[in-house]
């Protein structure tokens, strides 16, 4: 009996040391919306090709930065202005090569500094990397850390209603 009792004990401890993630993150409020069929966010119907959005530091606008490095500013219009809200850290959008062709969304703030001054850099290889603790996170295998030990990157929800990309949680 105390056999069984002492398995069950291990188990349940084993059990609960685990780090499980919600797949879509509600920690820092994000609210985005885009043309996919207007450039630059076209170019997220290739698969494996991530953007990066985030705010101008006037926040009077955001800007969008192509893996290449290319970088676009614009202009926030009245309505994008009082709605537009970027996580942490801005956003990455993408279709992952392993993703059903789906657009997913991803924090551009490094979950294991979870500072918005820890900005991601997306590569051309879809990767994301932290330039203060070092992480690289695999944005084609849902953001899960691919050196280095993190949680993988904060996600967000997103709604494809014809040309019209909406990202939120």
């Amino acid at each position: 009996m105390k056999k069984r009792h002492l398995i069950l004990l291990a188990i349940i401890v084993i059990a609960s040391c685990t780090n499980t993630y919600d797949v879509f993150s509600t920690k820092y409020p994000v609210s985005f919306s885009c043309d996919v069929s207007l450039s630059p966010f076209n170019s997220t119907a290739t698969l494996g090709y991530f953007l990066s959005v985030r705010p101008t530091a006037t926040k009077d606008g955001y800007k969008v930065r192509l893996p290449d490095g290319t970088e676009r500013t614009y202009p926030y219009t009245e309505v994008q202005n009082r709605v537009f809200q970027f996580g942490l850290a801005g956003i990455i959008i993408g279709r992952p090569y392993f993703g059903e062709g789906e657009v997913y969304a991803y924090d551009l703030g490094c979950p294991q500094c979870d500072r918005s001054s820890a900005r991601l850099s997306v590569g051309v290889e879809g990767k994301a990397s932290c330039s203060k603790c070092s992480n690289v996170y695999d944005l084609n295998n849902g953001g899960v850390a691919q050196s280095g030990e993190s949680r993988p990157l904060y996600r967000y929800r997103t709604t494809l209603n014809g040309d019209f990309l909406m990202v939120h949680n």
